[in-house]
């Protein structure tokens, strides 16, 4: 928010309006919220349980969801943004138990008359924001202004480093640009140092989803949807080193992607990353040691989104959109294990965790318009359990270890 000295600006800013020679005036922005006795913090306080805690981002209520797991009990569901009238936009979080905080990208709606053909996420125009929040309360600490079309965030095992991809359709597909000048930016964060303004690295052509090496996240992998590949950063070096490895012989990119890869997850070893394609349909598997992908291409029915290791790596839960499904598949060879269509218990799967006993937590974002929830599914038949209610159009679930 502007900082409240702003109003002696104005003899400033009338002046500028009469004179053309007179330079826009230097406005400084201070994102600390207020505090103090005017400003009291009336925000309960969670009391969260020494179980598993899973906090999940409502992209279209604004909220933030606390459940206690895997019993399925609504710790708490607490407005958070900038904006008290419009929507703020949540999409996707992290959190950080030892540093006692929350932190989420605000990822701004488009406006009501789009630029151009693509709408909604990754459309906007306005810069995005990362918000850290206190994990006693969810009461805004600070933020830190980002690029536009936040996409992804993720927190290094050790919670020292904060990397936010930018899913910027727009830029992505602007005619007359060359591919170079197409691609966003990550932004990475210093947590300790966190309204400091962040690292920028030039990545790719509209970067999606994210994943950090352990324990320290010197290495970043990131999925280009609109350039078909996958960003590997070595994060170590200044300038922080960028590579892109093509997913296959068709790769595009144009911002119109043929494969679109659209998130990635990191087995347990550290030594795969698995790349879900929503476009193509399937997830390629991208040795990290080798340095390029391999293996069998795991095809899936319906698009696939972010999916989960098992404990050993020998196999993978992924969640399918169109038809909407849980599909567990071996990595080694490739073979369908299992599938569950599941249909009215879960629209638009989003995301699939494991939990440490085992379970597994299935993010349904619903149809945006009434609230979506999370469904807890048996790993050993896929059966739908338990389904939790959450906010509207949940995009992320963080499971919190616990304590």
């Amino acid at each position: 928010m502007p900082n409240r000295s702003a109003p002696r600006l104005l003899p400033c800013v009338l002046a500028c309006a009469l004179f053309a020679a007179c330079g826009e005036p230097d406005v400084e922005y201070a994102y600390a919220p207020f505090t103090g006795d005017a400003f009291p913090n009336q925000r309960k306080g969670l009391v969260l349980p020494s179980g598993e805690v899973g906090f999940t981002s409502d992209n279209g209520s604004d909220t933030v969801t606390v459940l206690a797991l895997p019993t399925g009990q609504v710790l708490a569901q607490v407005p958070i943004g900038r904006n008290p009238v419009d929507l703020d936009g949540p999409h996707h979080l992290a959190v950080d138990r030892a540093g006692g905080a929350v932190y989420v990208a605000l990822s701004y709606p488009a406006p009501v008359i789009l630029p151009g053909p693509h709408a909604a996420h990754g459309a906007s125009l306005a810069d995005g924001f990362v918000q850290k929040l206190a994990l006693s309360d969810l009461r805004p600490l600070g933020e830190v202004r980002v690029d536009n079309n936040p996409g992804d965030i993720v927190l290094s095992d050790d919670g020292k480093r904060l990397i936010v991809s930018h899913f910027d359709l727009a830029l992505a597909t602007q005619p007359g640009l060359g591919v170079a000048a197409r691609r966003a930016r990550l932004a990475v964060i210093d947590p300790a140092q966190f309204e400091a303004e962040p690292r920028r690295v030039t990545l790719c052509v509209a970067p999606h989803g994210l994943a950090l090496s352990r324990p320290d996240g010197r290495f970043a992998y990131a999925a280009c949807y609109g350039e078909d590949a996958l960003a590997v950063v070595d994060l170590g070096v200044q300038p922080a080193a960028v590579k892109r490895i093509a997913l296959g012989p068709k790769a595009s990119d144009t911002g119109s992607p043929n494969y679109g890869p659209y998130a990635v997850a990191l087995s347990p070893s550290g030594k795969s990353v698995a790349v879900s394609s929503t476009g193509s349909r399937d997830v390629r598997l991208y040795d990290v040691q080798l340095g390029a992908f391999g293996g069998p291409v795991l095809a899936t029915a319906g698009a696939p989104y972010f999916a989960a290791w098992s404990k050993d790596g020998a196999r993978l839960w992924v969640p399918t959109q169109k038809p909407d499904a849980l599909v567990e598949i071996e990595v080694a060879t490739g073979t369908t294990l299992r599938s569950r269509n599941l249909g009215a218990a879960c629209v638009r799967p989003h995301e699939v965790l494991r939990g440490a006993g085992g379970q597994l937590y299935v993010v349904c974002e619903g149809d945006h318009v009434a609230p979506g929830h999370v469904l807890v599914v048996d790993p050993l038949t896929l059966q739908p359990g338990v389904a939790v209610p959450v906010g509207v159009y949940p995009d992320r679930l963080v499971v919190m270890p616990g304590s």
